[in-house]
């Protein structure tokens, strides 16, 4: 018989058996004397046993036996096999449940069982086997057991999931990470990930840990600034060594699409998606004077015509005042170090070299030799030789002594 249909057997009996007692009843009582004898219930058949006063006798006389393991109730109620029946007007109903073997496999090991409970649950109870609500049963705990039955038990298993500042404590049967997650309604989504990653097996031990990222986008405009650019540009009405502002420089906006990653609430990714230019920047446009005005000084020396005047920071040096332990009357030209030798650092030599020049307290020069300058600052070194050496630290007027060269020989602005 199928175990879906074994409470229907069941009350069907009840039903002629409540007929029976009734009818046994009254007529007992129509003769003043109770029914002697009992009625036996099994899975196969039903059975009267005339005068039988315990539950062998009740047995033995409907042809019946009791099989190891077996159980014997009477009224509903656990009976001892030579325990005395009840005496009353209605005679008790004596019920026969045989033993159903369980094969129980647990933790990769098999165990039989015997019982004689009604469900798979009250079996695995009466054994000792307690189930959490996250054990895994096959069938289900609630299954009648009416014939031998192969029953599975998978034990959760302990599972700390990490979720930002909080730890969950997780118990799951699943054999992957995103399968216990998800069964917990952890499940990643999106952006989100796990470590392990959601199909890896499941960690196991007593410190099994999974990690949940909580990860999300957004997206932000960004403005930067666009420096600008300064240009330079002659001024041919301008007197030379003149700097004026034709244009003063603004600046222009860079605007950026930006993609922003957080990981648990902290940023861990920024990428420039697109970036446009929403207004340019204006360049800084410097004039500078062409213009050459000769000027004349009153020298002791008779008048000088310059062609240029640039006020300078003059020092002085000779053959053994080089600034180093040595002696050298060697210049950058070949010339020999003497009065008369002026030295410029190297961007103004690239223009200046070989230039007649006058200097007011120390008379006419020629630029012949590099030095190394003073930085910040417009520099000369006056030469000498050591027998008239004079020492030179202070600022003064360089003049150019006219005509002046070519024009791609003159730097308009002094580097």
């Amino acid at each position: 018989m199928h175990w879906r249909r074994w409470p229907v057997f069941v009350a069907v009996l009840l039903a002629v058996f409540v007929g029976v007692w009734g009818h046994l009843g009254d007529a007992a009582a129509a003769r003043g004397t109770p029914a002697r004898g009992a009625w036996v219930v099994s899975a196969e058949r039903v059975a009267w046993a005339a005068g039988a006063t315990t539950p062998a006798e009740a047995l033995k006389a409907a042809g019946m036996a009791a099989p190891d393991g077996s159980e014997i109730t009477v009224d509903g109620r656990r009976w001892g096999a030579n325990q005395a029946l009840p005496q009353g007007k209605v005679p008790p109903v004596i019920q026969l449940r045989a033993a159903v073997p369980i094969t129980l496999r647990t933790g990769g090991k098999s165990v039989r069982l015997s019982t004689t409970a009604p469900t798979l649950a009250e079996a695995l109870w009466a054994q000792g086997i307690v189930l959490s609500e996250a054990d895994r049963l096959r069938p289900e705990a609630s299954t009648w057991l009416t014939a031998p039955l192969h029953v599975t038990l998978t034990r959760a298993r302990p599972l700390s999931v990490r979720v930002g500042r909080r730890t969950l404590r997780l118990y799951s049967t699943s054999a992957t990470v995103g399968e216990a997650l998800a069964a917990a309604r952890l499940a990643p989504q999106g952006l989100e990930t796990t470590a392990p990653e959601d199909t890896a097996p499941l960690p196991t031990g007593a410190q099994a840990l999974v990690t949940f990222h909580r990860v999300w986008e957004t997206v932000v405009l960004r403005q930067l600034p666009v420096a600008f650019a300064t240009k330079t540009q002659p001024l041919p009405d301008v007197p030379l060594d003149t700097v004026k502002v034709v244009q003063k420089g603004t600046y222009g906006l860079q605007v950026q699409r930006v993609r922003v990653r957080y990981q648990d609430g902290v940023e861990v990714a920024r990428t420039v998606e697109d970036a446009w230019l929403a207004q340019p920047p204006k360049p800084r446009i410097v004039g500078y004077g062409t213009k050459i005005v000769p000027q004349t000084l009153q020298t002791p020396d008779g008048p000088v015509t310059c062609w240029r005047i640039v006020r300078v920071y003059a020092t002085s040096y000779s053959p053994c005042r080089l600034g180093v332990d040595y002696c050298s009357d060697r210049t950058f030209s070949g010339m020999t170090l003497r009065k008369g030798i002026v030295a410029v650092k190297r961007s103004w030599y690239a223009y200046m070299g070989g230039q007649k020049v006058y200097v007011p307290g120390y008379g006419f020069g020629v630029i012949a030799d590099i030095g190394g300058g003073i930085p910040g600052r417009a520099w000369i070194d006056l030469g000498y030789s050591d027998d008239d050496y004079q020492s030179w630290h202070q600022w003064t007027t360089l003049c150019f002594v006219a005509p002046p060269p070519p024009p791609e020989q003159i730097p308009w602005i002094l580097p």
